[in-house]
């Protein structure tokens, strides 16, 4: 796969075979948890070691405590935030594109909250399950930023979340001492650094008053391009990324609208079997399916399935209804070309 970006009026060519994932780190008892916190493999970088894309923001770290692999923020990267307390179809949303941009070799950074940033670091290590191993050099991978210290992650329930991007060849960050705990204002803090490694940044699902507004202001500050994600327009958590649109922000639905927005061009040189393009939509009925019966009807896998449910539900092909799917009246099985 090769993966090209313009910045500044220059481009620059990655080579970024599909990454993979080690199956056997998939699950991770207490005991490696601990181990992971206490690890002494944590790697402190000076402001001068920072990647060039940080080092060149208004206001730089100091150093950054690093837990995984600092090669993973020198790496093209997308971020992905948004509401904490978000939809079902915005966790979807944000889980389709973190899957879409790592299998296509982009990086995803976000800040391991609740919601939509976890959604979007399960998405982009579910891709890591996949595919083939690439050069350690090119592969892409997620991030997680923190607004707290290496040894007091927070939420404390994604702790093992956080070890499993380290497990993934991931890594997460923290401006903060190991031990110190999240403090309200380090939260606006973090997001300047979630924006500023990356190339750009996208919003899904976000009031009108959301943290990750904030993350958005960071990123235009920085030269970075901001996208949003669109919504009912009843919803109050549609309401910051519709204002974002309005003032200029890409609208984004798909993981080929974000790399559109960014001149990413990428060519997938290994072979994938082919997906017939109506199976999940044969399989929503007129009465609620579940997603799992969507999955057994398909035969496919969980991240593929909600892939296609986000594009169905964006072309008013199927809706979320009582805990399931439900096609909409009039439609019908479209024929793969």
């Amino acid at each position: 796969m090769q993966i090209s970006y313009g910045n500044s009026g220059r481009r620059t060519t990655y080579s970024a075979p599909r990454p993979d994932y080690d199956a056997a780190s998939e699950h991770w008892d207490s005991g490696s948890i601990v181990q992971c916190r206490q690890s002494k493999a944590d790697i402190a970088v000076s402001r001068r070691d920072l990647p060039l894309a940080l080092r060149s923001i208004p206001d730089p770290p100091l150093r950054l405590y690093c837990r995984g692999d600092p090669g993973a923020l020198d790496r093209p990267a997308v971020a992905i935030v948004g509401s904490r307390r978000c939809t079902r179809q915005g966790r979807e949303t944000a889980f389709a594109l973190a899957h879409g941009l790592v299998a296509r070799g982009v990086t995803v950074v976000s800040g391991l909250a609740y919601g939509i940033d976890a959604a979007a670091h399960r998405g982009a290590l579910a891709a890591l399950c996949e595919g083939s191993t690439p050069p350690a050099s090119h592969r892409s991978t997620t991030i997680a930023v923190l607004g707290s210290g290496l040894d007091n992650i927070y939420p404390r329930s994604h702790t093992g979340l956080a070890a499993e991007i380290v497990a993934a060849g991931g890594a997460v960050l923290s401006e903060h001492e190991h031990d110190e705990g999240p403090r309200k204002h380090h939260f606006p803090a973090r997001n300047r650094l979630v924006s500023g490694l990356c190339l750009g940044v996208v919003i899904v699902e976000a009031s009108d008053k959301s943290g990750s507004l904030i993350t958005a202001r960071m990123a235009l500050e920085q030269g970075r391009d901001v996208m949003a994600v669109p919504s009912l327009v009843s919803s109050p958590l549609s309401a910051g990324c519709h204002r974002l649109i309005r003032e200029g922000a890409a609208l984004v639905e798909r993981t080929e609208h974000v790399l559109e927005t960014l001149e990413l061009e990428w060519t997938e040189h290994h072979e994938t079997a082919a997906v017939p393009t109506d199976a999940v939509f044969e399989a929503v009925g007129a009465t609620v399916t579940s997603l799992d019966e969507i999955i057994a009807a398909t035969g496919m896998r969980v991240e593929a399935v909600l892939e296609r449910l986000v594009e169905l539900e964006i072309d008013g092909q199927v809706a979320g209804h009582g805990g399931g799917y439900i096609r909409q009246p009039g439609r019908v099985v479209a024929t793969a070309e």
